[in-house]
């Protein structure tokens, strides 16, 4: 009985104990349809369609390309540069060549105006002081300035206009003072028998006439009379020295008796 006993407490032990294991199995065995196989694994490792938009990418934050600064703009001026003042000898040099200029200047329309009466071209009346006082300031232009040559040459044109225009005048005076220089001569030597008398075109020869001229004594008048000098102040070209038959001729451009 007591093996009896001992062998139904075994069995109910192990009922209970089998009961308590089979109970906790099935509390903690898993469930077989949650667990995934290799199928669901696969299926779950690849991408999935979606209607959402991808994720954009995330903007770079480091420090951004800096670009080269702006040129500053070139702006063309249209106004004249201002102008350098100028020291107080280059403003007296500046005032200096601008009367000079001016002065070149009508002295050169005095000149024109002289070639168009000359050429016919105008019939205004020539004023004599006019070239004459243009030659003075032109002439004082150039003493302030001797390297002027400018000034200097334009003066000796305004000399040059001023003999043109007193050419006939001198002309008549030249002829009347070599008539009036025979005369003289004639009234000192007619005591000697001589006879002086201006002939010629323009009265350009004088001649002395004696009976008793000789070669000798035309070369003693000569040297002794100062008729050579007096005959070339006067613009004599000759002077003849004559007996009536025969004569010596003294040339005054050569200075020559023959």
């Amino acid at each position: 009985m007591r093996r009896k006993g001992i062998a139904l407490a075994l069995g109910s032990f192990a009922v209970l104990s089998g009961g308590a294991v089979f109970g906790q199995t099935a509390q903690t065995a898993p469930n077989l349809q949650n667990i995934p196989t290799a199928e669901s694994r696969d299926a779950a490792a690849q991408p999935q369609s979606t209607g959402t938009i991808p994720a954009t990418s995330e903007p770079v934050t480091g420090t951004p390309a800096q670009s080269p600064p702006a040129q500053p703009a070139v702006t063309i001026s249209t106004e004249p540069p201002a102008a350098v003042p100028l020291t107080p000898a280059e403003q007296k040099a500046a005032d200096n060549k601008a009367a000079l200029d001016a002065l070149l200047a009508e002295a050169t329309a005095l000149k024109t105006s002289y070639e168009n009466v000359k050429r016919g071209r105008s019939k205004a009346p020539v004023s004599l002081s006019a070239f004459r006082s243009m030659e003075l300031r032109l002439q004082m232009a150039a003493a302030a300035d001797p390297a002027n040559t400018a000034a200097l040459d334009m003066a000796n044109v305004m000399r040059m206009a001023q003999y043109e225009i007193l050419q006939p005048s001198v002309q008549i005076a030249a002829v009347a003072n070599r008539e009036l220089y025979a005369h003289q001569m004639g009234q000192q030597m007619r005591d000697d028998g001589m006879r002086v008398e201006a002939s010629g075109r323009g009265n350009s020869t004088v001649r002395f006439v004696s009976p008793e001229m000789t070669r000798q004594m035309a070369m003693q008048l000569v040297e002794t009379a100062k008729i050579p000098e007096q005959a070339r102040a006067l613009q004599f070209r000759r002077v003849v020295f004559s007996s009536g038959r025969r004569s010596w001729t003294y040339d005054v451009a050569r200075g020559r008796l023959r």
